[in-house]
């Protein structure tokens, strides 16, 4: 039975988490890339490290949140999650869930355990995933090329995110291990994209928002070099600069992206302008260039306000019954 609000519009009740759907680990994402963000960029404001701290403990209530519902889902609604899983563009935001967690790990890292429980947790899920989805596209002959689009990315090149969390922790081979995955099959699966956005017609208007995928790759992926070479030697400036150049693309479309309606999918914005942030921060700090400098602090700032707009458009989402409805 639904639920109304004063104005007598529908609130999800709980029996719509079988309509749950797996991108909303895409909001835990964004916070928590926020969050670090807002660390890396400006360590010594207050206003602003208060912001991240914000941001990661609600991101850390919601992932308990969505985990305990998907949970309930998996149980309960066992039939909605294997058609979710078996979805030729869903399936490849299953690995938002680890990356979570992983990020989670980054983002506690002081605490040792808990870092340690998260990225263990992380880390796992993230093989088996890209195990997973990986024999998927081997094996079923249902996907085609406009079936491709960035979100092809999140399973594969979510190994690079592994070396955030593991290095702090001391796992310098498995953190190697991740990052050789996802950067070769980063490689490999750019120019498939590519390809695709190339040659074939655009995009749905709903996973427009997904263009911002191709930023995080080569952003995480020079953060997590930078850390597993402890040092900024040539080809993490080539990687950085290429992400450089992503973002600038990004930009200067910045108008088509303006014009879209608000979607759950929106939240893609969010974790790769995050993730470009921190890598100007620490690109900056290993360099001493003033110009990634400024630009972190800058796209932080921007980035904050885009976090509040898609929180308030969630949340009006959520209230207008938009979220957890069949897939159409």
């Amino acid at each position: 039975m639904e639920n109304l609000n004063q104005e007598g519009k529908q609130i999800p009740s709980i029996t719509k988490i079988a309509h749950m759907p797996v991108t909303l680990f895409s909001i835990i994402m964004g916070l928590t890339g926020a969050a670090i963000a807002c660390r890396k960029a400006f360590p010594d404001l207050l206003l602003l490290q208060s912001a991240g701290f914000l941001f990661g403990v609600l991101s850390s209530l919601l992932l308990a949140t969505f985990l305990v519902m998907y949970g309930w889902k998996i149980l309960r609604h066992n039939d909605e999650f294997r058609h979710e899983l078996k979805h030729p563009v869903r399936i490849n935001f299953f690995p938002t869930i680890s990356i979570s967690l992983l990020l989670q790990s980054a983002y506690w890292a002081s605490w040792h355990d808990a870092a340690l429980a998260l990225w263990s947790a992380g880390a796992s899920l993230q093989l088996l995933f890209t195990l997973y989805i990986m024999s998927n596209w081997i094996h079923r002959d249902h996907f085609t090329i406009t079936h491709t689009n960035p979100a092809w990315f999140i399973p594969i090149v979510g190994n690079i995110v592994v070396p955030l969390g593991g290095m702090p922790l001391g796992f310098h081979e498995i953190s190697l291990f991740f990052f050789s995955i996802g950067l070769i099959f980063w490689f490999s699966l750019l120019t498939i994209v590519l390809y695709r956005l190339f040659f074939h017609e655009s995009l749905p208007e709903k996973l427009m928002p997904t263009m911002f995928i191709l930023l995080a790759p080569p952003s995480i992926g020079f953060i997590s070099y930078s850390e597993i070479a402890s040092s900024s030697d040539l080809f993490a400036h080539v990687i950085y600069y290429f992400a450089l150049f992503v973002f600038i693309l990004l930009m200067y479309n910045t108008l088509t992206f303006l014009k879209l309606k608000f979607f759950l999918s929106s939240w893609a914005y969010s974790f790769p302008l995050a993730a470009f942030s921190a890598a100007s921060a620490m690109f900056a700090d290993a360099t001493g260039n003033i110009i990634p400098y400024y630009l972190a602090k800058i796209v932080v700032c921007a980035l904050i306000v885009l976090i509040i707009w898609l929180i308030s458009m969630t949340v009006q989402s959520f209230y207008k019954g938009e979220i957890f409805t069949p897939e159409k």
